[in-house]
């Protein structure tokens, strides 16, 4: 089930986000709500994922190349889903 590597991809993400120094709280909530919404397959959830995933993406691509492999990883995911 692609959700299944999608939510522990996102779960390795979390983990990278709290070695770093800056502030990810905004976004680690939504990578939550986005997981929940992944559960119950709610569209907007997933939509809302990708969309801060391209955002977060830029941000962290610099000083934190772990975390921008796995938010790829994530997007790659979304995309084979056809998202």
């Amino acid at each position: 089930m692609p959700h299944k590597e999608i939510k522990k991809t996102i779960e390795e993400l979390k983990g990278e986000l709290q070695k770093t120094e800056q502030d990810t709280g905004p976004f680690e909530e939504i990578l939550h709500n986005a997981q929940e919404g992944l559960e119950r397959y709610t569209p907007e959830a997933v939509q809302e994922l990708a969309d801060a995933l391209k955002r977060e993406a830029a941000e962290f691509e610099v000083e934190h190349p772990r975390i921008t492999a796995l938010i790829n990883n994530v997007m790659t995911h979304l995309s084979n889903l056809g998202i």
